[in-house]
């Protein structure tokens, strides 16, 4: 039982440190991934191949006036034609590259390529903020009182902050927010979240230490009462049994052991 309970919390620690790593490095992910939709390379093939057109045509028309081919009427005439022309074609190409580039769009972004790259990073640095803030609430016994306090400040600005990020990435999908909007973001809703997870966490660790101290204390319970019944009983009743008449004593002696015994683990019981 005990080797499949370890063997349990091994593979719980591993899974653990693997979600963990994977939350790290998620922003490198967005490698794998287009930065531009693929059929933007046809589309500015289609526009250089249209300019190339429209100016071929227009130097061709200004060749023809030099060499007095064409009037100067008709010059002008073939000219905004075919300026007209190749306008709409422009046009129309801009219009499938905006529409290319918007269909390959992801939350907000020009790509998922590039949102997992931010999501990715504001992520790992909001869980390493927590992983920070842990570290720190376990470390508070060995600073000071005014070094705790800078500490939950801290601890509390870098959640806040990466909090802030994270939230960005999912939500803000339009244009860029006005600076107040940040500042008011941060200082109203993020800070006091940021502070809320810090002391949630604090809760936890102390909770845990408090169970991982009283655990302690109930094992030092035990470990006395099995000394002191090697001890104090044990022998002096084998020492009595060899005699025909210490039956009387063995049998006090057995009482006072129980006692004991239901007595430390009622304690224990309750300590827990």
């Amino acid at each position: 039982m005990k080797i499949t309970e370890k063997g349990n919390n091994k593979l719980y620690e591993i899974f653990k440190g693997i979600i963990l790593c994977l939350c790290i490095v998620m922003s490198l992910f967005h490698s794998y991934f287009d930065n531009k939709a693929p059929e933007l390379k046809a589309n500015y093939v289609e526009y250089k191949r249209l300019l190339k057109q429209r100016d071929s045509t227009e130097n061709h028309l200004i060749t023809q006036l030099n060499s007095k081919e064409i009037s100067n009427s008709e010059f002008t005439k073939k000219f905004y034609s075919n300026k007209l022309l190749y306008k709409d074609k422009i046009k129309k190409c801009n219009n499938d590259k905006r529409n290319i580039s918007q269909n390959f769009s992801f939350n907000g972004r020009k790509s998922f390529h590039f949102w997992l790259f931010v999501f990715g990073l504001s992520f790992s640095f909001f869980v390493l903020s927590l992983r920070f803030s842990y570290k720190q609430i376990v470390d508070s016994k060995n600073t000071n009182r005014l070094l705790r306090k800078a500490q939950i400040m801290e601890s509390s600005a870098w959640i806040a902050i990466s909090l802030f990020w994270v939230i960005h990435s999912i939500f803000v999908k339009n244009a860029d927010l006005p600076k107040p909007v940040y500042g008011a973001t941060l200082l109203l809703i993020c800070l006091p979240i940021g502070l809320s997870i810090f002391y949630l966490i604090r809760y936890f660790v102390k909770y845990k230490l408090n169970k991982i101290e009283k655990l302690k204390k109930s094992i030092t319970k035990l470990v006395t009462l099995i000394s002191d019944i090697r001890i104090n009983h044990y022998f002096l009743m084998a020492a009595k049994a060899q005699s025909t008449h210490g039956k009387e004593e063995i049998e006090k002696d057995v009482e006072i052991v129980e006692e004991k015994i239901f007595s430390t683990i009622e304690n224990v019981a309750d300590e827990s």
